[in-house]
């Protein structure tokens, strides 16, 4: 049984390490470049604005779901090892498995847990995302600007992120 397990496990220590060899040599000078670019890039963008969200939020999702799914397949393989190891195993395998189930436990409490927060960050944030400002009703108030001094009621302006006299654009 320990044989077939080392086995298994070197075949995986061996797959990860072939597929996750992925290695760029760069000299200082091509980092330095590559910085550059990249805050030349941020800087022509749009003041730092997202130019598509939703591709940031897509790419959270298909990461939120890729890992997941891993956290589920290495919780299921590492009970399933524990609960065979349990039945297979006499006094002495049975003790070894309950200590080890400790660790497992508070494992997938910390993974499983940690992924129902960023969930729930994730449906917080899209649920105050969706409230817009002009939802909320204003009683009239006096336009600041002495040209034009007008009872309006004021309208928010996302560009300034405030509200503004719908008449002149003066904060108000």
């Amino acid at each position: 049984m320990k044989r077939v397990l080392v086995k298994v496990i070197f075949i995986l220590i061996l797959l990860t390490i072939i597929f996750s060899i992925n290695t760029e040599v760069k000299g200082w000078s091509q980092i330095i470049k590559d910085g550059k670019d990249f805050i030349q890039t941020g800087e022509n963008s749009g003041e730092g604005q997202l130019k598509d969200p939703s591709k940031l939020e897509d790419l959270s999702g298909y990461l939120y779901n890729i890992l997941l799914a891993a956290g589920v397949i290495v919780a299921v393989v590492v009970a399933t090892m524990l609960g065979i190891q349990f039945m297979v195993g006499g006094a002495e395998g049975q003790a070894k498995v309950k200590e080890m189930l400790v660790p497992f436990i508070v494992g997938c409490i910390i993974v499983f847990g940690g992924f129902g927060l960023w969930k729930i960050a994730i449906t917080i944030g899209n649920s105050l995302e969706n409230v817009s400002p002009n939802q909320y009703n204003f009683s009239e108030k006096t336009c600041p600007n002495s040209n034009c001094g007008q009872k309006v009621e004021p309208k928010y302006d996302i560009d300034k992120h405030t509200y503004v006299c719908p008449k002149c654009g003066t904060p108000m």
